[in-house]
C-alpha cells in the first residue's frame, strides 16, 4: 500500500511504508464504497496474493461469505458513520485457504475532519481458533472419559492393588523366571487359582520358559513343543499389540484341555513379538473383574520385563564400551590397517573366552586371512590362507548387509571351510573404510549359540576397528589431496612464469628477428633498385638469419606448452632406461663430440614414463652442450634415495656458470651464454621443469663458474610408497 507524506518530519513516508510492509496484518485502504486501493507487502503475502493489480478496485465484502460478509456490511457502516468496529469471522485467501480473521475496520479522515477513506486491518487468528477448537473437544472427552473412569473405578482398585503388589515385589528382580513365577503367584491368589506361564518367541512358535507353581504337571508337559503363534487367541493379541481372551468352547479348543477361558498378553521389542504371557482357569468364564486384574499384571509384568532387558542392554552396553575403549586405547595412532585388525584380535581374545579371530582380505574373488589367532589348527590356517570363496553364504551375507552376521550353530561346510568344523558359532563383521573390502571374523569353541552380551562386544570392536580404518583412509587421501594441490599450485605458478616470460619474448625475443626482417628486406629492396645484387644477397641471406630464429622461438614456446599440456600417467618407472635413450639422443644430436656418461645402479621411481624422458633427454643434452668445449664431455648421474623423494643430479665438465643466475636458467628463454657460444633459445631446462612440477617435485642448479654445473631434479614417493 502507498502512504501519504507523513507529517512527522522524523519519520518519512518510506520509513512508514517499511513498517507497514513488515507486519504480518494485512492492512488495506478502502474508499468510501468498499472498493480496495491499497495493500501492505505483508497482507498480500498472508492473503496469498502475489500481485496486487488482481483484486485491486475489487469490493472487499465479496471475499466474506455468511454471517461474516454481515459483520463486515456492518462494520463499514460504522466506520462511514465514523466508529471503529472490531469483529472475528472466517474467510478464505486470495488462493482458496480457509482462515479465521480478526478484522478492525476505522475511518480515515482529511485535516478538516472529514472521513475520505476507510481503514480495514485483518489479523490471522486461525492458529488460536484452531487451538480453541481442539480445547473443547479435548475438554468434552475429558468430561466423557471422567464419567467412564466413575464407572470403572471399583473393578480397577482390586487391579491396581495386584499391579501394586507385583511391582513391589519384584521391584529389584532381573531375572526372567524368577518375574514369571512372581506374576503367577498373584495370578493365582487374585483370580480363584488361574494358572499362567511365560512364553519366549523363536521364529512362529513361543516356547516356555517358566509357568506358575500351581501349574498342573500334564499342562507343562503339553506345552513344551510350545504355543504357535497361528493359534488364533495369540494371533489376535499380537496383531491387537495388548491382552486378549477367549471363553467358553472358543477357549477350551485353545487349551491343552484343562481350562475353558485363556487369555494371553504379548510383549514387543520395536516393532517385534517376543515373549507372551498365557493365563487360564477352568470356569468358562472371565469376570469383568479378572480381566482387570489380568490385564492390570501383565503391565507389570511388561515394565518389570523392559526393566529387565534395559538392565541386560546395560550390561552389554558397559561390556562393548569398555571394549570399543580397550580398542582405542591399544590401537593409538596405528594407520596400517593389519595393524589396526591385530589389535583388534587381541582385545576380543582378552575380553571373551575360548575365541579364535582371523582378518580376511577380498583378493581375486577369494576371502584370504591376512592375520589370525596362535590358537588356530595349521590344517586350518593353510586352508583360510588359500581363501574362501567370495560367493560362501555366510561371507556373501555379511559382506552384502554391511552390518555382519552371527551365525549359531555354524556348518563349516555351508562356507566351503570343512577345516573349521569344531567352531559352534561365527560372527563375521564387515570392516568398513579402508581401501580394501575387509571382514573380521570371530569363532567359539565353547558354544554354539552367542549371547547377547558376546555380540555387542563384538559389535563394539568391529565398530571400532571400522572408525580407526576410515581415519586411515581419510588421512591417506588428505595427504594425496595435499599432494595434489602442492603439484597444481606449483603447476599455476610455474604457469604465471611463463606467461610472464612469454609476455617478454613477444616484446624482445620475438622483436628483434622481426625488425631484422624488415629492417634487411627494405635495404634489400633498395639495392634491388640500384641494381646492387651483392647487397641484395646479404640482406635476404640475414632475413633467412631472423626468420629461422623467429621459428625456432616459436618452436620452443609450442614445445613448452605441449609439455604442460601433455596427459599424466604416474606409475613406478625404471630410470636406467631412460637415461640410456638420453645418451643415445645425446650421441645423435652431437655426433662429433666424444661422450662418456656414468650412470647410477638400477632404481625404479614415480612419475609418467613419456614426460621424465623429455627430462632426463633435456638434462644430458644440456651437460653435453655445455662441455662441448672440452675433448670429452664428462656426465655423471647420481641417484639419492630419501623416504620422501628421489633426487636425480646430472654433473658434467662445461664451462659452469655464476651460481648467482642459477635461479634463471630454468626460465623460458633464459640464458647465460650468446647464441654464437652455444646454440639455443633456452627452453629445455624449462620444459624440465614444467614437467617436474607436474610431478611434485622441484628443480635446482649448482656450479662454478668454468668448473662445470650440476643440474638436479627431486620427484616425490607416492604416500604408498
Amino acid at each position: 500500500m502507498t502512504l501519504p507524506p507523513s507529517q512527522d518530519p522524523g519519520l518519512a513516508a518510506t520509513d512508514l511504508q517499511a513498517i507497514l510492509d513488515s507486519s504480518s496484518d494485512c492492512i488495506k485502504v478502502l474508499d468510501l464504497d468498499a472498493h480496495l486501493l491499497s495493500m501492505n507487502a505483508g497482507g498480500m503475502a498472508v492473503m496469498e496474493i502475489e500481485d496486487f493489480s488482481v483484486c485491486e478496485h475489487a469490493l472487499w465484502p465479496t471475499f466474506w461469505e455468511g454471517v461474516a460478509r454481515e459483520q463486515v456490511e456492518h462494520a463499514l457502516e460504522a466506520a462511514r458513520a465514523g466508529h471503529t468496529t472490531t469483529f472475528e469471522g472466517p474467510a478464505q485467501t486470495f488462493a482458496g485457504t480457509p482462515k479465521w480473521w480478526e478484522v478492525r475496520v476505522s475511518p480515515l479522515r482529511d485535516p478538516d475532519g472529514g472521513i475520505t477513506r476507510l481503514l480495514a486491518i485483518s489479523r490471522d487468528i486461525t492458529a488460536r481458533k484452531v487451538a480453541e477448537q481442539q480445547l473443547q473437544e479435548i475438554q468434552q472427552l475429558l468430561s466423557d472419559r471422567a464419567q467412564t473412569l466413575e464407572v470403572r473405578v471399583s473393578q480397577q482398585e482390586r487391579a491396581l492393588d495386584a499391579f501394586v503388589r507385583f511391582t513391589t515385589q519384584v521391584a529389584s528382580i532381573t531375572d526372567l523366571e524368577e518375574l514369571a513365577m512372581a506374576a503367577g503367584d498373584i495370578i493365582k491368589d487374585a483370580v480363584g487359582g488361574a494358572t499362567s506361564g511365560l512364553y519366549l518367541i523363536r521364529g512362529q512358535t513361543a516356547f516356555p520358559l517358566a509357568f506358575s507353581r500351581n501349574t498342573p504337571p500334564a499342562v507343562r508337559v503339553a506345552r513344551q513343543t510350545g504355543v504357535p503363534l497361528s493359534m488364533p487367541l495369540a494371533a489376535e493379541a499380537v496383531q491387537a499389540r495388548r491382552t486378549v481372551f477367549a471363553q467358553g468352547e472358543d477357549g477350551r479348543v485353545q487349551s491343552v484341555g484343562y481350562a475353558s477361558a485363556l487369555s494371553i498378553t504379548p510383549y514387543f521389542s520395536g516393532q517385534r513379538p517376543y515373549a507372551l504371557f498365557a493365563a487360564g482357569t477352568g470356569r468358562p468364564e472371565w469376570t469383568a473383574q479378572e480381566q482387570a486384574i489380568i490385564e492390570s499384571v501383565g503391565r507389570g509384568l511388561g515394565l518389570a520385563l523392559e526393566r529387565a532387558e534395559q538392565t541386560r542392554q546395560l550390561q552389554e552396553r558397559t561390556a562393548s564400551l569398555d571394549a570399543f575403549v580397550a580398542f582405542t586405547e591399544a590401537a593409538g595412532v596405528a594407520v596400517d590397517g593389519l595393524v589396526l585388525a591385530r589389535q583388534a584380535e587381541l582385545v576380543l581374545r582378552a575380553t571373551l573366552d575360548q575365541v579364535s579371530v582371523a582378518v580376511y582380505e577380498l583378493e581375486d574373488g577369494l576371502w584370504k586371512a591376512r592375520i589370525w589367532s596362535g590358537d588356530i589348527q595349521p590344517e586350518v590356517i593353510a586352508a583360510i590362507q588359500q581363501g574362501i570363496p567370495q560367493d560362501a553364504p555366510n561371507f556373501a551375507e555379511a559382506a552384502q548387509s554391511g552390518t555382519g552376521v552371527f551365525v549359531d550353530g555354524w556348518k563349516a561346510e555351508d562356507d566351503l571351510a570343512p577345516s573349521a568344523s569344531n567352531y559352534g558359532a561365527v560372527a563375521i563383521i564387515p570392516t568398513q573404510g579402508g581401501p580394501t573390502p575387509q571382514l573380521f571374523t570371530v569363532g567359539t569353541l565353547a558354544a554354539r549359540a552367542w549371547t547377547p552380551r558376546e555380540q555387542a562386544i563384538i559389535r563394539a570392536v568391529g565398530g571400532a576397528l571400522t572408525l580407526a580404518l576410515k581415519r586411515t583412509e581419510l588421512a591417506r587421501q588428505l595427504l594425496l589431496q595435499r599432494d595434489a594441490l602442492d603439484r597444481r599450485t606449483q603447476e599455476l605458478m610455474a604457469a604465471n612464469e611463463e606467461l610472464e616470460a612469454f609476455t617478454y619474448s613477444a616484446s624482445h625475443d620475438l622483436r628483434t628477428p622481426v625488425r631484422h626482417v624488415m629492417g634487411f628486406a627494405d635495404l634489400a629492396r633498395r639495392a634491388l633498385d640500384q641494381q646492387q645484387p651483392e647487397k641484395v644477397v646479404r640482406s635476404l641471406g640475414i632475413i633467412q638469419q631472423g626468420a629461422a630464429r623467429m621459428e625456432q622461438l616459436i618452436d620452443g614456446m609450442l614445445m613448452l606448452s605441449r609439455a604442460g599440456r601433455q596427459d599424466y600417467h604416474p606409475r613406478m618407472v625404471a630410470l636406467e632406461p631412460l637415461l640410456t635413450q638420453a645418451q643415445r639422443d645425446a650421441e645423435l644430436d652431437f655426433p662429433a663430440q666424444t661422450i662418456e656418461v656414468t650412470l647410477p645402479t638400477p632404481v625404479m621411481v614415480w612419475g609418467d614414463a613419456t614426460l621424465l624422458q623429455q627430462v632426463m633427454t633435456n638434462l644430458i643434452n644440456n651437460a653435453v652442450k655445455y662441455s662441448s668445449g672440452r675433448d670429452v664431455s664428462e656426465v655423471t648421474v647420481h641417484v639419492s634415495d630419501t623416504d620422501a623423494e628421489w633426487v636425480i643430479t646430472v654433473q658434467d665438465n662445461g664451462v659452469g656458470f655464476d651460481p648467482r643466475y642459477a635461479g634463471k636458467l630454468f626460465g623460458i628463454f633464459q640464458r647465460l651464454h650468446t647464441h654464437d657460444a652455444f646454440p639455443g633459445i633456452g627452453v629445455g631446462l624449462a620444459t624440465v621443469r614444467r614437467i617436474v612440477l607436474k610431478h611434485g617435485g622441484r628443480v635446482f642448479a649448482d656450479s662454478v663458474d668454468g668448473q662445470g654445473a650440476t643440474f638436479g631434479v627431486a620427484l616425490p614417493k607416492p604416500p604408498e610408497a
